[in-house]
């Protein structure tokens, strides 16, 4: 069954927004692994981790990426290949644990931001999306200025495109 939900579309074919044909192929990793074929598991495993990786939703650093590469790493201690299982086993713990980092700074963040001035971090709390909305209003505000300013260049120097304009519609 697992060959027959793939068939239809070969593994140095997909890209990274092939999304059910790699969800198939992570269901195939999971049966060459159980099944003694390591070598399948890892050839597979490192198409995924790449088209993952090139994915601008997902990423290298993305969960979904790290289980990929452990699971790489178990097909290569599967194969003895301990060296490059090591290395990718550290690099998905130094991912994790920057990402740890992360979260911890913008909780910090957070509760600095309540101590100092905890209006703000109210509004934070209660409304998450405040500064970005600020941001497009205030970017909606430009254009139009901007628009007002084309518009009255416009109508100084260009004045005869508005009036042939009124010409042509009369005459139609």
């Amino acid at each position: 069954m697992a060959e027959e939900a793939v068939a239809g579309m070969p593994l140095d074919s997909l890209d990274w927004y092939h999304e059910k044909y790699i969800l198939d192929y992570f269901a195939e990793v999971g049966l060459f692994l159980d099944h003694g074929l390591p070598i399948w598991a890892e050839t597979t495993l490192r198409q995924l981790i790449r088209l993952r990786c090139a994915s601008p939703d997902i990423g290298a650093d993305h969960e979904e990426t790290m289980y990929l590469q452990k699971y790489l790493a178990k097909a290569l201690k599967q194969q003895n290949k301990h060296d490059e299982a090591d290395h990718i086993e550290q690099r998905v713990v130094s991912m994790q644990k920057s990402r740890a980092r992360k979260e911890e700074e913008a909780t910090k963040s957070l509760w600095d931001t309540l101590v100092t001035d905890p209006s703000e971090a109210f509004d934070i709390i209660m409304d998450p999306n405040k500064k970005e909305r600020e941001e497009e209003n205030r970017m909606k505000k430009e254009v139009k200025a901007s628009k007002r300013a084309w518009r009255k260049i416009r109508q100084k120097r260009f004045n005869f495109l508005d009036s042939d304009l009124s010409v042509s519609a009369s005459q139609q």
